[in-house]
């Protein structure tokens, strides 16, 4: 993969409204490795919807790219969707629903992945119990960067995604370019801006001076695209 190409699969990018053709065309040029789709975006109002938005957009990818939504953030759309089962059948790779308030954590990430999803626990998660449950995403604050090192240190080997950096709750100390740059260059693998192409796109640059300027190793940025690519397909189209 070219140094674009790799940046822009360390981000997983959401956008208000339909897929425009100008949005498509961003996407196209940026290749994002990810798409979130939540409510409030207001991408789609029925399932019809909602395929037809993830088809278009990996319509122009020239890799794969996964789907994601969280189901306990209103689902993604107007209907209520309550397994993983019904978000895979919308097209969906990833479920981000957090799995820590779960009696069986290993049960929550073993009825995902019979679904046929990727699972992704929550930092404050049992990490002991999600390595062994074999979870692909631990989804980490962007502003508790010293707790990346923890699942980590207990033999993590799998993704560590942000929250979304566009959240209300992000210090102004860092707007989510460099809140990107600084969770990437302490250990994360995969940011989220989950609202604003304008936003992603600014990110975006701003990892790729990063990568330039030296102080975000591509070395770093290698390692966290194997992660990526070592997902394999098995839970995508």
């Amino acid at each position: 993969m070219t140094l674009q190409q790799e940046i822009g699969a360390v981000m997983m990018v959401g956008f208000t409204g339909p897929p425009t053709p100008a949005i498509l065309e961003d996407w196209r040029q940026h290749q994002f490795g990810g798409l979130i789709v939540v409510p409030i975006n207001q991408n789609g109002g029925d399932a019809t919807a909602i395929r037809q938005l993830i088809q278009s957009v990996r319509g122009v990818m020239r890799h794969p790219m996964m789907a994601a939504t969280n189901p306990e953030d209103g689902a993604a759309h107007s209907e209520p969707l309550r397994t993983s089962r019904d978000l895979k059948a919308l097209g969906f790779d990833i479920n981000l629903a957090p799995v820590a308030g779960a009696h069986d954590v290993t049960a929550a990430i073993a009825d995902i992945h019979a679904a046929g999803m990727y699972a992704a626990a929550q930092d404050s998660t049992d990490f002991r119990a999600v390595i062994a449950a074999h979870v692909e995403f631990v989804v980490v604050e962007h502003l508790k960067v010293p707790s990346i090192a923890v699942p980590k240190d207990l033999g993590y080997q799998g993704v560590i995604i942000s929250d979304d950096l566009q959240m209300a709750a992000l210090s102004p100390q860092y707007p989510p370019p460099a809140a990107a740059v600084r969770f990437l260059k302490n250990g994360g693998d995969m940011v989220i801006v989950a609202h604003d192409i304008a936003v992603a796109d600014a990110t975006y640059a701003a990892i790729h001076a990063a990568v330039l300027s030296g102080s975000y190793p591509r070395a770093q940025l290698d390692g966290s695209v194997q992660k990526l690519l070592s997902l394999g397909l098995r839970y995508m189209p």
